[in-house]
C-alpha cells in the first residue's frame, strides 16, 4: 500500500476499506460493468418471469455493484 493509498483509506469506513481491497484485486470497474450487464440482460432482454427469489437476487446484485461504486468513488 502506498502512502496516497493509506491517506485514502483513512477516509473510509473499515468494511469500506475492506470491500476496496477486494474490488482492487478484482479490477473494480470492470466487475461494476459485468454486474450491470447481467442486471440489464436479466430484466431487459429475457422472456422469463422473474419471482420473488429471483428479484431479490437481482436487487443484491444491483446493491453490490453500487458499494463498489460508491467506494471506488470515496478511494478518489
Amino acid at each position: 500500500m502506498t502512502t496516497d493509498d493509506a491517506q485514502h483509506a483513512s477516509k473510509l469506513t473499515p468494511a469500506q476499506a475492506k470491500l476496496l481491497q477486494y474490488v482492487d484485486a478484482l479490477d473494480g470497474p470492470n466487475r461494476v460493468k459485468a454486474l450491470k450487464w447481467v442486471h440489464d440482460v436479466v430484466v431487459y432482454d429475457s422472456n422469463e418471469p422473474l419471482y420473488c427469489k429471483e428479484k431479490e437476487a437481482l436487487y443484491q446484485v444491483k446493491v453490490l455493484w453500487q458499494l463498489i461504486e460508491e467506494t471506488l468513488n470515496n478511494e478518489q
